[in-house]
């Protein structure tokens, strides 16, 4: 299941990287970040709905990576794979 997941994930950030390329794979503390145009990109380009462009960006803006990697690992021990608010 391990190796599943992580070749899933992967996928899944490779797929976004290409999305929303950066310096680095990282945005430095002086880039901003234009969050409007990053959900317009999730909604044209990844086709998700406004609704979900919108948590999904917030998600990461007001969170990162540390609580959502944690949050994911949480999630798929409990087998919660879509969410009360799954888009």
């Amino acid at each position: 299941m391990t190796h599943k997941v992580s070749d899933t994930v992967n996928l899944t950030i490779q797929e976004y990287a290409a999305v929303f390329p950066t310096h680095k794979g990282k945005y430095a503390a002086e880039q901003l970040i234009d969050w409007t145009r990053i959900e317009a990109k999730l909604q044209n380009e990844m086709e998700w709905t406004q609704e979900g462009a919108t948590h999904v960006a917030a998600l990461a803006r007001d969170y990162g990576a540390f609580v959502l990697r944690n949050a994911l690992a949480l999630a798929l021990s409990l087998g919660v794979e879509d969410g009360e608010f799954g888009y």
